[in-house]
């Protein structure tokens, strides 16, 4: 019966975002919603409607409204979800200061902590699970938000790693956190067909922020250690790309003296792009089966023991440090 409700809302949430972001678009360009091009960070040649996050959340509460009952950890998603999607329109109109879009980004995730959503670690003290916990929501609703610089690849990084979600879920028997990652991956697939390069929508930061904390949030619910005690370790591996991106970013701006808080093309997909001459969606294609191909050492984690996490951390680290490291002497505006 699981499955087949499983089944029912990655349909149902595939079908209602296929079917509602023409719609969406057309209201966004109504509307004059738009993300014009500045020539410096944005380069795109006409102005491309924003709004993607509305449909992507709307396409995936709906099956989850209908096909399962709410729960306590459910209600704080949708609600922190809810926030976040206004607190990203009205950054997408350009409303909001940086400081402000932060400061309810700390609120969301108040309220995902205090529906239950956080990490449970044994060997931690509770006020330390808390504090980790804060600091990595945060940390990948920035992270999302900061990937989405490429038509495609917030969403495209996202779906490899909410299906690994999935199979941690279904692993561990975990039907409510395997159906709501079901029904946002059928919603962001849809989805993904309009925002596809050429994009003609784009998921905005309402979109991108919703995103990061979905998957941040899921990925703390799901349980790593029913055979590895450091499967924990797994956690970084599903969210790897954005989360690497977010600390190469971060730390390409200290290193050169800018702000690393203000925009600049030194991302590792434009890094990537120049340095390889690839199209935008080959680009996009790469960094999603690099973040797909983490399935596997996810898995091993799971099944596997101490050394294993160990010798698979260790080996992905230098492997994400070496590409770094050999992108970072590409020249960028």
């Amino acid at each position: 019966m699981n499955t087949v409700i499983q089944i029912l809302a990655f349909c149902l949430a595939l079908f209602l975002s296929l079917y509602g972001t023409p719609i969406t678009r057309r209201v966004a360009y109504r509307y004059g919603i738009l993300d014009k091009p500045d020539g410096r960070l944005k380069t795109h040649r006409e102005p491309i409607p924003y709004l993607g996050g509305v449909m992507v959340f709307f396409a995936m509460i709906v099956p989850l409204s209908l096909l399962f009952d709410f729960s306590r950890e459910l209600l704080g998603l949708l609600f922190a979800g809810t926030i976040l999607l206004m607190v990203g329109l009205f950054d997408d109109l350009k409303a909001l200061s940086p400081g402000i879009k932060f400061f309810f980004q700390i609120i969301a995730t108040g309220i995902l902590l205090k529906s239950g959503i956080h990490l449970d670690l044994s060997f931690l003290e509770p006020w330390l699970n808390y504090v980790l916990s804060f600091f990595w929501i945060l940390s990948l609703i920035n992270a999302y938000n900061i990937i989405d610089i490429m038509d495609g690849l917030a969403t495209a990084c996202a779906i490899p790693a909410l299906l690994m979600v999935f199979t941690l879920a279904g692993l561990n028997g975990n039907h409510m956190i395997a159906i709501i990652a079901v029904a946002l991956t059928g919603s962001l697939l849809g989805f993904l067909y309009f925002n596809w390069s050429p994009a003609s929508i784009y998921l905005g930061d309402s979109g991108s922020m919703l995103i990061g904390m979905m998957v941040g949030a899921m990925v703390l619910m799901v349980d790593y250690s029913k055979h590895n005690d450091l499967g924990f370790i797994s956690s970084l591996f599903i969210v790897a790309v954005p989360l690497f991106d977010l600390v190469y970013v971060f730390v390409q701006r200290l290193i050169k003296k800018r702000s690393p808080f203000l925009g600049s093309p030194d991302h590792l997909a434009l890094r990537l792009r120049k340095k390889m001459r690839l199209s935008t969606s080959q680009t996009t294609a790469a960094l999603a089966i690099v973040q797909s191909l983490l399935w596997i050492p996810v898995v091993l984690n799971y099944y596997g023991g101490t050394w294993t996490a160990i010798s698979t951390s260790l080996f992905l680290a230098l492997l994400f440090t070496l590409m770094g490291v050999r992108l970072a002497d590409e020249p960028m505006p």
